[in-house]
C-alpha cells in the first residue's frame, strides 16, 4: 500500500455546455438603464423599447407551444404581470420518486421529476412548478460573486422564460439576481398556484 501523503485526489470537472446560456428573451439593459445616476432618459426609452419588442418575440414563441401545455399553464406563462417576478426560490428538488410517497407507497415506476416552489414577492402566493420527460437539466451557482455579495443566497428571480427546443420539448429558464441560472429541458410542465397560508 501507497503512502497516503503521496495520493492525489482528482476531481471532475464542471462540463461547460452544462451552464445554462443566458435567457433569449431578456436584456439586462432595462434594469441597468433605470438604476443608472445620473438617470439618462434617452437611455432608457431605448432600453424600454427593445425590451418591448423582445417581449413580443417571446410571447408569439409562448402560443406555438399551446398544444404541449395546459390552458392554466399557458395562461401563467404568458400573463403580463408577470406572477413570479421578484419572487424567492423555497425548494428546487430532484429525484425518481417525488411523485410517490415516501412512507408506505409500493414502488412504480421510476422517473426522474423535478420540483421548484417560489413564494410571490408579496408573500401571499405560492407557486409550484413540476416537470417531467427530463431531458437536461443545467444548474450555475456563482460561488465567486457570493463571496462579493457577502452572503449566500440564490436571492430573487430577475427573469425566467420557457422556449421551444426540439418537437415535443420545451426549456424554463431561471435567472436569479445572485448570477444563478437554471435551466430545465422536459416534456411536460405543470404550474399551479395556491395561497401561502
Amino acid at each position: 500500500m501507497g503512502n497516503l501523503r503521496d495520493r492525489t485526489l482528482v476531481q471532475l470537472q464542471p462540463n461547460p455546455s452544462a451552464v445554462p446560456a443566458p435567457l433569449r428573451f431578456y436584456d439586462p439593459e432595462l434594469q441597468n438603464s433605470l438604476n443608472a445616476e445620473p438617470f439618462d432618459a434617452d437611455r432608457f426609452q431605448r432600453a424600454r423599447a427593445k425590451a418591448k419588442r423582445l417581449n413580443t418575440a417571446y410571447l408569439e414563441g409562448i402560443s406555438a407551444l399551446g398544444s404541449q401545455l395546459s390552458k392554466r399553464t399557458l395562461a401563467l406563462f404568458a400573463d403580463p404581470r408577470e406572477p413570479m417576478f421578484d419572487s424567492d426560490l423555497l425548494e428546487f428538488s430532484l429525484g425518481d420518486s417525488l411523485q410517490h410517497a415516501t412512507v408506505g407507497s409500493r414502488r412504480r415506476r421510476l422517473e426522474l421529476t423535478v420540483r421548484a416552489t417560489f413564494r410571490s414577492f408579496d408573500e401571499k402566493t405560492l407557486h409550484l412548478l413540476t416537470y417531467r420527460g427530463i431531458k437536461a437539466l443545467n444548474l450555475n451557482v456563482p460561488i465567486e460573486r457570493w463571496f462579493d455579495m457577502g452572503r449566500s443566497r440564490i436571492d430573487s428571480l430577475l427573469a425566467h422564460e420557457i422556449t421551444g427546443e426540439e418537437i415535443d420539448l420545451m426549456q424554463h429558464a431561471f435567472l436569479f439576481v445572485s448570477g444563478a441560472a437554471i435551466s430545465i429541458t422536459c416534456e411536460q410542465i405543470r404550474w399551479q398556484t395556491k395561497r401561502n397560508r
